[in-house]
């Protein structure tokens, strides 16, 4: 029996022993968990290194489940399932499959809630989402779980966050569907940790990809993370944070034409961010800053996130990255060899019809550290978001980006010479 499969038949089984220790007075309490997404995305030339550079889709994302109280446990399962309807290119229909999102068992030891222990698949989300968020970027926003047993903890000011993970390269307990759809670039086995005092926070992460199914040694990586989020004096409120990381790889297996065996060395990576956020007259915020990610040098690989892969900086450049891809690894939402000074303005526009409106306008200038400091372009986003009451909010993105000098071929990379689009608006029903 594969790992999750084990990690699901423990939870069940511990399940069965919370059921059956619990007095028969013991109040139970439930709730129903249910919320339907509809989306439509339209890519204009995004997939440039493609045939068909458009695409154009109506993605419908649902989830159900059901999650139940006693005392100090909790245990809380919801199923997911998200197809698409392709309208450029036309591709004939699909209902995907249809997946555990959430299993997951939660003890409490104490009313003072200063320790939690959360078994099984469960959303493990730090701030920011700069380090951790993403278990699987692979199969899109359907989920993004992690198979986990984690530790948090309460001790006066300080607080600690330790989890153990394993996510597979493929989902292990499919109801519905292909069991063989792709959701990482190899089985992956990690330990992340933080403690948290404060606006401060200290993170260590310890991961390991494996990576032979692609003729490729295991990546191991040993990211060290620091993060401030707070006041900095009366200039604003302050993000940083900055991860070091060391990276090693095991032998790369030589294919049966005699390439392989030559990859990037062992050695030190980094990655960075660092934004200031004021308040501006009439309810606006503006925040300005940049990040990086560093790229492949002579002495080490490009710095790889661990679980942080997902559109932290922008829906339309994660498709662009895929022409990035190593052979056999896809390179959707990695965010690696990229930097960017950005500026941004959110906006509250009040109240029409007894419905919130929100604004954001957002510009960035990206850049590639390696092998020389080059343009990627700049990237223009603009977004309304609105409450519709009852449950409903929706939101119209709209970004474009003028590409640089970094998308002229002069990398290996195919040619992209003219502006693109990337165009979603959406709305979501979520039981309250």
């Amino acid at each position: 029996m594969r790992a999750t499969k084990c990690l699901i038949s423990l939870l069940l089984l511990l399940l069965c022993g919370v059921l059956a220790s619990q007095d028969a007075a013991a109040e139970w309490s439930g709730k129903t968990l249910l919320d339907l997404r509809v989306r439509q995305e339209v890519l204009d030339g995004v997939y440039h290194f493609a045939p068909q550079t458009d695409r154009d889709w109506i993605r419908v994302r649902s989830r159900a489940g059901y999650a139940v109280q006693n005392g100090h446990h909790r245990f809380e399962t919801r199923l997911v399932n998200e197809h698409r309807h392709y309208l450029t290119p036309d591709q004939k229909f699909d209902g995907d499959e249809l997946i555990v999102d959430r299993l997951a068992w939660t003890w409490t030891p104490c009313d003072c809630g200063a320790t939690k222990w959360t078994v099984g698949r469960q959303d493990i989300i730090w701030p920011g989402g700069f380090l951790m968020l993403e278990g699987h970027p692979l199969d899109g926003s359907r989920s993004i779980y992690h198979n986990a047993i984690r530790l948090q903890m309460k001790r006066r000011d300080d607080r600690f966050d330790i989890a153990a993970i394993y996510n597979p390269m493929t989902d292990d307990f499919v109801l519905a569907g292909d069991e063989d759809r792709r959701l990482n670039n190899g089985d992956e086995l990690g330990l992340a940790a933080r403690w948290m005092k404060g606006p401060w926070q200290w993170s260590a992460i310890l991961k390991q990809s494996d990576r032979s199914e692609f003729h490729l040694g295991d990546l191991r990586t040993v990211t060290l993370g620091g993060r401030y989020a707070g006041p900095l004096l009366e200039w604003g409120k302050l993000e940083a944070e900055l991860a070091l990381q060391y990276q090693h790889r095991g032998t790369r297996s030589v294919l049966p034409d005699g390439s392989g065996g030559s990859q990037a060395p062992d050695g030190l990576a980094h990655a960075a961010q660092l934004f200031l956020t004021r308040e501006l007259p009439g309810s606006t915020s503006l925040t300005t800053g940049g990040f990086l990610y560093s790229g492949r040098t002579s002495s080490a690989g490009a710095f790889q996130v661990p679980w942080g892969a997902w559109p932290k900086w922008s829906e339309l450049y994660i498709y662009t990255l895929i022409a990035e891809s190593s052979p056999g690894l896809v390179h959707v939402a990695a965010w690696e060899n990229i930097a960017a000074a950005r500026c941004e303005l959110n906006r509250p526009l009040g109240r029409l019809g007894g419905r919130r409106f929100d604004a954001r306008l957002g510009l960035s200038w990206l850049q590639a550290p390696e092998p020389r400091w080059s343009s990627r372009g700049w990237l223009t986003q603009a977004e309304l978001k609105v409450d519709l009451n009852a449950g409903f909010t929706g939101h119209l993105l709209w970004e474009t980006l003028h590409p640089g000098e970094f998308h002229d071929g002069s990398q290996g990379l195919p040619v992209l010479d003219d502006p693109v689009h990337f165009l979603r608006w959406q709305i979501t029903y979520a039981l309250k």
